[in-house]
């Protein structure tokens, strides 16, 4: 069968990352809806749970002190308390709606146009969003850490929480679930292998390399049994999508990849002559905070 997250059209798949992180502030409904006013077709959110195993849409394990206020308006001094130790109603008490001028994480986004006032929505309010176009890919990076399990629910717990969800919407068929766990994507795979997977990983040297012999990320998969190819080892998982760390990819990889019928997503591509860069090599997909200048870009090609 065809794979749907492949290039179409000679034009890679545009995903905004976090809802357009470079724009409005990360994973909230307003950054969500600028992707449909300017016409980007894909997005990609993280998912974990709030207390009750209700999935919300964060990205930290911990309440991020870079860009959340507490319920009186004060800028949280350090990260904390865990998501998961939230109820929904007390996680949507913080205000997330602007970067704190205080922290360095702003800096890198010196264009984030505030909303005072957003509040970290439920994957049911983004489903119920998401369901009006059912031409939408959603990729659903699920949060969960293979060296701590003290920071969400268990993956299986985390995956069948976030798939009820979503097929109580109907947009399940839409969605690539990704995660740098892969714990969650063997959970995905043994309950619901109709479920696209995408294998996130990220390569560069030092210690947040995730890929290599005894990583807790890789399930205990190893790429000696695979030839050391890492395309080899998701292609023969039945994964779909690798998403990979931009710097780790190269034309002889994406060739490889293509050929065993995967689509490369890359990440995060922020920079212009990075996005040609991956345009050029026939990347399948571009998941950046600027998708506007993505579109740019295409529209220039």
């Amino acid at each position: 069968m065809t794979n749907p997250f492949r290039r179409p059209a000679g034009r890679p798949i545009i995903y905004g990352h976090r809802g357009a992180r470079g724009v409005l502030p990360e994973n909230t409904m307003a950054g969500f809806e600028y992707l449909r006013q300017i016409g980007i077709g894909a997005v990609e959110l993280d998912v974990q749970n709030a207390a009750g195993r209700v999935p919300v849409v964060i990205h930290d394990p911990l309440m991020p002190a870079q860009l959340a206020r507490d319920p009186a308006g004060n800028w949280l001094s350090d990260a904390g308390p865990r998501v998961m130790d939230l109820t929904l109603v007390e996680l949507q008490g913080y205000d997330v709606g602007r970067l704190n001028p205080h922290h360095k994480y702003g800096e890198n986004y010196p264009d984030q146009a505030p909303r005072d006032g957003a509040r970290v929505p439920s994957l049911d309010e983004f489903a119920a969003w998401a369901k009006a176009d059912r031409g939408l890919i959603v990729n659903i990076e699920i949060k969960s850490y293979a060296h701590r399990d003290d920071l969400a629910n268990p993956p299986e717990v985390l995956v069948g929480d976030a798939l009820a969800v979503l097929r109580r919407h109907g947009i399940a068929g839409q969605c690539v679930f990704s995660s740098f766990d892969w714990r969650v994507l063997s959970a995905l795979r043994a309950t619901a292998p109709e479920i696209a997977r995408a294998y996130l990983t990220y390569e560069q040297p030092g210690p947040e390399n995730m890929i290599h012999a005894g990583s807790p990320w890789m399930d205990g998969l190893s790429l000696a049994d695979h030839g050391d190819s890492l395309p080899r080892l998701i292609a023969a998982q039945g994964g779909k999508c690798w998403n990979a760390y931009r710097r780790d990819v190269t034309p002889k990889r994406l060739a490889e990849a293509h050929d065993l019928g995967l689509a490369v997503n890359v990440w995060t591509v922020n920079d212009r002559d990075e996005m040609q860069e991956m345009i050029d090599m026939g990347v399948d997909g571009v998941i950046t905070d600027y998708p506007a200048t993505a579109l740019e870009l295409l529209a220039a090609n």
